[in-house]
């Protein structure tokens, strides 16, 4: 019984780290997303398609994300989507 309770404890542990890491990726590329947009609006640069895919992939992933980091993320990537003038893609909500 015992090592049930350790076990559970262990896992838990582990699906925290992995949330706390998946939640540092999401905010980097949002970070690099950000970057990209501003390069994008000083100068017809390319960058355009990379932004509009990491918009994609943050937007499938939001869903596995706990409610008040995705409600974070969602915002951010709701104003990186309207830098590009997208519309604001809300597939991830609640």
């Amino acid at each position: 019984m015992r090592h049930q309770t350790v076990e559970a404890g262990k896992l838990a542990e582990l699906r925290a780290l992995t949330d706390r890491q998946l939640v540092a990726l999401l905010t980097s590329q949002l970070d690099r997303g950000f970057a990209l947009a501003r390069q994008l609006q000083l100068e017809d640069g390319e960058g355009y398609d990379e932004v509009t895919r990491l918009c994609s992939e943050i937007g499938r992933v939001l869903p596995v994300v706990s409610r008040p980091d995705r409600i974070r993320l969602q915002s951010r990537l709701a104003d990186l989507e309207s830098m590009l003038g997208f519309e604001v893609s809300m597939q991830a909500a609640s």
